[in-house]
């Protein structure tokens, strides 16, 4: 069987942003119905050296659209610039995500297969094929920082599961 490079990146990512976006929901509801800060759940941390759960969400837009926009320039480089502080921000990194991954059609996706790409930061430069950036670079930073964001509300007592963080997988049609 052959898998294109689009079906193997751009459908989960579109699954997992759509998942980490109704945990940004249910976050939300969570400190509406229980009168906790907003920012106590933001800016929430596993540990304190880690980053908060706006640096999570504002990761999984970075490493799946942020990707693809790196392969299109050749070079993908962190952004430094602060997550988002508020709900607003948060959902207009998932929506520009999801808006951003569902204008790539295959036909691009297939045309990076084999082009140079790079990793830079500071004086790291990493350098990749297209396709090989995508699947073993920025593919397990987006799941990295999706499932973070997932365990920081777990660890909180939020009342999720596997399902919250899958999503609806795409199943054979009849």
């Amino acid at each position: 069987m052959t898998i294109s490079l689009y079906d193997a990146v751009i459908p989960s990512q579109l699954q997992i942003i759509a998942s980490v976006r109704k945990l940004v929901d249910k976050a939300k509801a969570h400190c509406e119905a229980e009168g906790t800060a907003p920012e106590e759940i933001i800016g929430a941390r596993l540990i304190a050296d880690m980053q908060p759960f706006s640096y999570q969400v504002k990761c999984c837009r970075e490493h799946s659209l942020g990707a693809i926009e790196a392969v299109r320039e050749g070079v993908f480089t962190p952004s430094l610039a602060a997550p988002p502080s508020d709900w607003a921000g948060l959902y207009e990194k998932l929506d520009e995500a999801k808006a951003g991954l569902e204008a790539v059609s295959e036909a691009e996706m297939e045309g990076f297969v084999g082009q140079h790409m790079e990793f830079r930061f500071k004086d790291t430069v990493m350098p990749f094929t297209a396709e090989h950036f995508l699947m073993s670079f920025a593919q397990p930073n987006f799941y990295f920082h999706a499932t973070t964001a997932y365990d920081l509300l777990r660890e909180r007592g939020f009342k999720i599961g596997k399902m919250d963080f899958v999503g609806m997988p795409r199943m054979k049609r009849s």
